[in-house]
């Protein structure tokens, strides 16, 4: 079976991870990490878990504007995303990217909705909310009507619309590469300045791609009345967060992630290149629900996110071997184990553990590989269902994923997640016990043997 994994079925993972697009996603993504982290710090500090520090916070004044900091940043990823996956596939075949980034952020802007706010009908008075194209519409014959609804959706700038936008980043890093791989471009002579040039490089890719993309909204308006974002979130990112946010899929993203980190290959680089589109998408749904008062409850809210992942299924690390670690550090009797353990202690609180995963080993060590896959599996799979079942809290926040475990739980969910995260360290120390015991055993055998 393991051969059968490592020749078969880990080559084509690995080809397909590799490939151009999800290379551009993966990386792409990255740029809107700044604006996550930011932005998660002004959520933060007006939904403390603490009724108190909330109350102080709103008593200062300052709400509205760390809310408005937190929709400007935090809440426009998937505008950003659009802008990173672009730029990072003109990037990586060798063509100026800004233009691309720039050309995919508007291609997602044609895609999206352009009008909120609310229409009010001439006859009647009656106020009704504008989230799409069509709604504007009914009110085009009044300009002033008009007027008053124009304007830039932020609704389909993060969580709703982070499928749409990694469609339209690599669509259009795909057809601007290949344009200019065709040097189908305007040239202009020597002597004007990079950035001219630049411009004029991009003008007709960009032509091509915005008409395209006008096509494909008008199309979607005239037969369904919708816009291609509302279309896309309806028909894929719906299915596929139904797909990840499931007990089934908790299971599989836990089994995945340290079954990759045993053969070598960093897990969870490789199954979040594919999970984190979603989770992350799920993360900044929640967030927008938590920010307009809604109660979040597993019925309406995402159970899985990106935070929930980093706090409870990697936490220590992927295969969670903070209780390895503290058997290493406090009861192992073979030299090896015991310096690397306190080599992988430090790290490890910060949930960094490749000191121990090859230093123990772990990677290709047979008597490690069940209670390696098996105790973040059983961990997940039991936080999924507590949190379904109203027992642990919904995420909506989050926090630098080097954040020591407790804390993060009491920052991310309060008191329940951080005390659910000190039954996992307790759990992956007894679960990780007796296959410690007999691999210290090996050592003590191996130093006494080199000693004679």
């Amino acid at each position: 079976m393991g051969e059968f994994i490592q020749n078969t079925i880990l080559p084509a993972f690995m080809k397909f991870v590799n490939t151009r697009g999800v290379r551009a996603i993966k990386d792409g993504m990255m740029f809107s990490m700044p604006a996550i982290m930011v932005g998660a710090v002004f959520l933060l500090l007006f939904q403390l878990p603490i009724d108190a520090a909330q109350e102080f916070v709103a008593n200062l004044g300052v709400v509205p504007y760390l809310s408005h900091g937190y929709t400007s940043t935090f809440q426009v990823t998937a505008l950003i995303t659009a802008i990173g996956i672009g730029y990072t596939w003109a990037k990586n075949d060798g063509w100026e990217p800004l233009s691309a980034g720039i050309i995919a952020m508007c291609t997602f802007l044609i895609l999206i909705p352009d009008y909120v706010g609310a229409v009010v009908d001439p006859v009647t008075g009656t106020i009704t909310a504008a989230d799409s194209a069509a709604a504007a519409t009914a009110a085009a014959g009044d300009e002033m009507l008009a007027s008053q609804v124009s304007g830039l959706n932020k609704t389909w700038l993060a969580g709703q619309g982070m499928v749409a936008a990694i469609i339209a980043g690599l669509l259009s890093g795909l057809i601007y590469s290949a344009i200019l791989k065709k040097d189908i471009t305007i040239k202009m002579p020597e002597g004007v300045p990079d950035g001219v040039a630049a411009a004029f490089t991009g003008l007709i890719p960009a032509a091509i791609i915005f008409t395209g993309a006008v096509i494909v909204y008008h199309i979607c308006d005239v037969t369904a009345h919708v816009t291609p974002v509302e279309l896309i979130y309806k028909w894929l990112q719906t299915p596929l967060s139904g797909l990840t946010d499931s007990l089934g899929g908790a299971i599989a993203h836990a089994f995945l992630v340290p079954l990759f980190w045993w053969f070598g290959v960093h897990g969870a680089t490789v199954v979040g290149a594919v999970m984190s589109p979603i989770t992350q998408a799920n993360l900044l749904e929640n967030s927008a629900m938590a920010l307009a008062g809604e109660t979040l409850t597993p019925q309406n809210a995402h159970i899985i996110t990106e935070s929930l992942v980093s706090a409870t299924m990697t936490v220590t690390g992927s295969g969670m071997t903070l209780g390895l670690v503290i058997y290493m550090v406090f009861f192992a009797k073979s030299a090896q184990m015991k310096q690397v353990g306190k080599l992988g202690l430090g790290s490890g609180i910060f949930n960094i553990n490749e000191p121990i995963l090859f230093g123990t080993p772990i990677v290709m060590n047979p008597k490690m590989l069940i209670p390696f896959i098996f105790v973040p599996t059983v961990a997940y799979a039991f936080t999924y269902l507590l949190t379904s079942w109203g027992i642990l809290p919904i995420t909506y926040l989050t926090v630098p994923w080097t954040t020591p475990p407790i804390l993060s739980g009491f920052l991310l969910g309060g008191p329940m997640l951080a005390l659910w995260q000190v039954i996992e360290i307790a759990w992956s120390f007894f679960a990780y016990l007796p296959f410690a015991k007999s691999l210290d055993n090996d050592y003590v055998a191996q130093q006494e043997a080199a000693e004679d």
